[in-house]
């Protein structure tokens, strides 16, 4: 072949991944509200075997069409794993572990990160020969969650909420907690069940319903946020970064190593954190220490590009692994968060968006930034990711409610009291207590005048 048509399929195979996970982010609603939660990850994990069948086989076939097709495969099960894994943890944990529950999906992907670096090397399995093996492996862990899952229960909330089914959803909460505890965490799921007795909600209904409105916009901009920290051009492209910092080839991949297991390390503590310190002040503490880092990031670069300060090098490696550090922390939070502004109603249908959005996000930006690098050069490109991230934190400091350990309609009520503030011109009034407080009143009056006229 020529140098044309084996770049087009290099980018095909690259791109095919990012593809599959769009693809697998529309699946979410349909699998887990038709087979349920546990079973669509079952579905899943079948998927994802095929898919590294096809890797394994590629090579020795000698077909680039079954390695785009195997990578596609893998991709839509990445698509679809962020969003029904974060939703099926929650809804099997109870509210106060419901933070620490939905932060595991995404340390269980920091490790995934790093190690896939390690394998990759090709010290391990990188190497010419033994590549198939590499992108062969996920269909291991893949295979051990198709034997395990039939043995775990069903979301309880999914089968009495969304299939009506009271003696399974009591017989997953024994499976769960015990008989001791069951009835007790049966009638608390009973009583959230009598406030939300509607149907399935659609894709039309969350767009159009001015009551979904605010918590859409809240969930898919906390997304967009944390997206244009740079992560995906970090995450792709930090080789390149660690050699522009004159590191020769091999160095700059265990540097690239290093830096995942750093953030694997760091990403362990979100699930300490988070029920701690809160889902709004480790959000917005990511963001501003994130655009702190990336600011360091560009500092450095530009010194090393254009006055030539070979020291500046170092600042450029330490601002990498600070800004991994500082990723890490609250890398989980928008993952799971939409969960929490979401009723059963629907849950499934905003996990869908969310997530879909998050990988449309991913793929622009990561096809854009390095022809956006080539055009500016290194040092400008980060200033996208650092104008971005100032607007961010200063909206959503102000829009973002907290969601520990609170009803879904108590969290939306204080979103809609923090934009009301905004809206009037008092943007500080929503992160004083008092103002809350008082927004609150006035949003229940006008809720309860709407209700008397109605009635």
């Amino acid at each position: 072949m020529g140098s044309t048509s084996l770049n087009l399929i290099w980018a095909v195979v690259v791109g095919s991944v990012s593809l599959g996970a769009l693809f697998g982010a529309l699946l979410v609603r349909v699998l887990s509200e038709t087979c349920g939660r546990r079973n669509a990850l079952i579905v899943n994990g079948i998927f994802n075997v095929i898919g590294a069948l096809c890797e394994l086989f590629a090579r020795s076939a000698k077909s680039p069409e079954l390695l785009i097709a195997g990578r596609f495969i893998l991709g839509a099960n990445m698509g679809l794993t962020s969003g029904v894994v974060p939703m099926y943890l929650m809804e099997l944990t109870p509210a106060r572990y419901r933070g620490a529950a939905g932060t595991l999906h995404m340390v269980a992907v920091s490790f995934a990160d790093w190690f896939s670096l390690l394998i990759g090397l090709p010290e391990v399995l990188g190497g010419a020969d033994l590549w198939p093996y590499a992108f062969a492996l996920p269909g291991l862990p893949a295979l051990a969650l198709c034997l395990i899952l039939p043995f775990c229960p069903e979301s309880p909330k999914y089968l009495l909420m969304t299939k009506g089914n009271r003696e399974a959803a009591y017989s997953a909460i024994e499976q769960l907690v015990g008989s001791d505890q069951a009835k007790a965490v049966f009638t608390d799921l009973i009583r959230e069940s009598a406030r939300d007795k509607s149907p399935n909600g659609t894709f039309r209904e969350l767009f159009t319903s001015k009551k979904l409105r605010l918590p859409l916009t809240v969930s898919l901009f906390i997304m967009f946020a944390q997206q244009f920290t740079g992560c995906t051009a970090v995450f792709a492209y930090s080789t390149d970064m660690f050699m522009n910092a004159n590191l020769d080839p091999q160095t700059a991949r265990f540097s690239t190593l290093a830096i995942g297991i750093v953030y694997f390390l760091f990403a362990c503590s979100a699930p300490i954190l988070i029920d701690r310190v809160g889902r709004r002040p480790l959000s917005l503490f990511q963001l501003v220490a994130c655009l702190f880092s990336l600011s360091l990031l560009c500092l450095f670069t530009g010194i090393q590009q254009y006055a030539e300060a070979a020291w500046a090098s170092y600042g450029t490696i330490g601002a990498l692994i600070l800004y991994m550090c500082v990723y890490g922390v609250g890398s989980p939070i928008p993952w799971m968060i939409t969960g929490e502004l979401f009723n059963q109603q629907f849950r499934s249908t905003a996990v869908t968006v969310s997530v879909f959005f998050a990988y449309s996000m991913a793929f622009i930006i990561s096809s854009a930034y390095l022809p956006f690098q080539q055009l500016v050069g290194v040092t400008f490109s980060y200033l996208p990711f650092i104008i971005v991230s100032i607007v961010s934190i200063f909206v959503l400091y102000f829009i973002l409610p907290e969601t520990k350990n609170r009803d879904v309609n108590d969290i939306v009520n204080e979103a809609r009291a923090r934009t009301h503030s905004v809206s009037i011109g008092s943007p500080w009034h929503a992160v004083t207590q008092e103002g809350r407080e008082e927004m609150r009143r006035v949003l229940d009056d006008i809720s309860e005048g709407y209700s008397s006229i109605s009635n």
